[in-house]
């Protein structure tokens, strides 16, 4: 990834953005307080931490550009929404929406951008409008199953 994902536009501005990027050779003997603490067992393994280290947000294997952008940017997206700030999730949620209609994550972002929707105006209008358009737009995923309750 670091020489096809990594230096793509999209991906360095939305991981210079929003990230602290490590990277950790696990192979070596002082990496392994932090493959347990994670039970990381395969690579690439990423991961969006809060600033005391709990995980928010993670992935495994290697995604294109076009896939790794949206990916950040709903993995940011979804820390944004644990910590109950609901514009800037919808900010991004939107962002992969309309950069990305056609990613893998694009039913993800439709799906918490109703969320955060409703989360910050608590009417269920929200949510159903964005799920109305899941629905709509990305019949067959596994986020439309999601809320088809």
């Amino acid at each position: 990834m670091g020489t096809v994902s990594y230096p793509q536009p999209a991906v360095s501005a939305a991981i210079e953005a929003f990230c602290i990027p490590l990277k950790l050779d696990i192979t070596v003997p002082a990496a392994e307080p932090i493959v347990r603490r994670y039970h990381q067992v395969w690579t690439p393994d990423l991961r969006i931490l809060d600033s005391t280290g709990d995980e928010l947000y993670r992935w495994n294997g290697y995604l294109p550009p076009f896939e790794f952008a949206p990916q950040v940017l709903c993995a940011v997206g979804q820390a944004n929404f644990r910590f109950k700030r609901f514009d800037a999730a919808i900010e991004l949620y939107t962002d992969v929406l309309t950069r990305f209609p056609t990613s893998l994550f694009a039913p993800e972002a439709q799906y918490y951008l109703a969320c955060s929707r409703y989360r910050k105006s608590h009417e269920s209008g929200d949510l159903l409008k964005g799920w109305h358009e899941l629905e709509k737009t990305y019949p067959s995923s596994e986020w439309t199953v999601k809320q088809n309750f």
